[in-house]
């Protein structure tokens, strides 16, 4: 590649893309700017909304997709609107390489790692003014390398049971797959360097993201130890944040923008049991197209705008409560899981094991991407045996990517 162009679109979230050259006999767009130029201080804030525009548009549909793979929505061709193919193959775990809705999403998601990555190292050869807008720039660039490796290793397989990604620097010499275990070490690594930057709160926040990576490692004492650092009751959650023009995936493709995906029937089954749970499972009812079946779309994301929670205190709760269970702490669970009932008006349970910690896991991390690692390590696969566990690396990276 002879030169490098990061051509920035900025809207109203500052989205931008990465292309290596123009089309010959053209003018210049006048929305571009010239690489070069981008490596000074006064480009450094711009370049920091860019990473997170472009975090928004992929963490959005990544977890939806997710939530199509697992037993959370449910693809049928009777709801009305329903069209998708590539969404059809999600359902059924049978994704072929090149399945376009998973083929874009992809590749945004390796954008978002590019640019995370690239923004580290554009500050190198900045001598700053402003040292609390360098502080700012190495702690997004890590915090998001670090997400972005992490979805790779959770959502992302070389086959149907291997999970991980690529990382690629120079696309002439792209890089070999990564392990899910290798990536999460990274992501972890990337994010501890973050937390260093970072106040009080977030450094909360990385942490029980971090809790999260252990659990799903089955390292439990590790989970534990970053658990209890991590987030408290009253912190905010860390979101996704979304505009009129950049559309949360849940309200366009899974919500009352359009009913492509909607959720399992369970999910209504735990209202009707319980119509208090309706205050973090709320539910919008859907008449099928043969004019019988009634279908559930979710109600959490109302608005075009609607943010999308990554973490939040009551996960880390939740983490802290199955840690107990394995540790024998029976009692104390209880406590952790009565306190996030408590949050939304439920009333207390009077007893928990693991079975009653995985149920509140499936409602109160509903539509957050995590009902999918849950599925792989708790041995709950609702699928057949030779179904992906993981969307595939796309058909486009298997053909130019001789290292695989």
């Amino acid at each position: 590649m002879n030169r490098l162009f990061v051509i920035f679109t900025f809207l109203l979230a500052g989205t931008f893309v990465g292309c290596d050259t123009f089309v010959e006999d053209t003018d210049l767009p006048i929305d571009s700017i010239d690489d070069p130029q981008l490596s000074v201080e006064t480009q450094v804030e711009f370049i920091v909304k860019g990473v997170q525009s472009r975090f928004s548009t992929t963490a959005d549909r990544l977890l939806v997709f997710a939530g199509g793979l697992s037993d959370e929505f449910i693809f049928d061709q009777n709801v009305p609107n329903a069209t998708f193919p590539s969404f059809a193959e999600m359902d059924i775990g049978d994704i072929t390489f090149a399945n376009n809705s998973n083929d874009g999403v992809y590749n945004d998601l390796g954008e978002l790692r590019f640019f995370a990555d690239n923004l580290l190292l554009r500050i190198q050869d900045i001598e700053f003014e402003d040292t609390a807008l360098r502080t700012e720039a190495e702690f997004t660039a890590n915090l998001y390398g670090g997400l972005a490796r992490y979805f790779f290793a959770t959502y992302y397989g070389l086959d149907k049971r291997q999970g991980g990604g690529i990382i690629t620097d120079d696309p002439e010499n792209p890089g070999p797959f990564v392990p899910s275990d290798q990536m999460y070490a990274q992501a972890i690594a990337k994010m501890e360097a973050a937390r260093a930057l970072g106040d009080a709160a977030q450094a909360r926040i990385i942490n029980t993201i971090i809790a999260r990576i252990h659990l799903f490692q089955g390292d439990f004492a590790s989970a534990r130890t970053s658990a209890e650092a991590g987030m408290i009751e009253g912190d905010a959650a860390f979101e996704s944040l979304h505009a009129v023009d950049n559309t949360n995936y849940y309200w366009s493709q899974a919500g009352i923008g359009r009913n492509q995906w909607v959720t399992d029937f369970r999910y209504n089954a735990y209202v009707e049991a319980d119509p208090a749970e309706a205050a973090r499972i709320p539910l919008e009812e859907v008449l099928g197209n043969d004019g019988t079946t009634v279908y559930y779309r979710q109600g959490l994301y109302t608005a075009r705008e609607s943010s999308l929670p990554i973490t939040k205190w009551q996960e880390n709760e939740l983490i802290l409560a199955e840690l107990d269970i394995r540790g024998g702490d029976a009692a104390g669970a209880l406590t952790r899981i009565n306190q996030v009932r408590a949050s939304h008006g439920l009333a207390a349970l009077a007893s928990a094991d693991m079975l009653v910690l995985m149920d509140e896991r499936d409602k109160e991390l509903f539509t957050m991407g995590l009902r999918l690692p849950d599925q792989r390590r708790m041995d709950i696969w609702h699928l057949g045996p030779d179904t992906w566990w993981y969307l595939p690396i796309t058909q486009n990276e298997r053909n130019i990517n001789e290292n695989i």
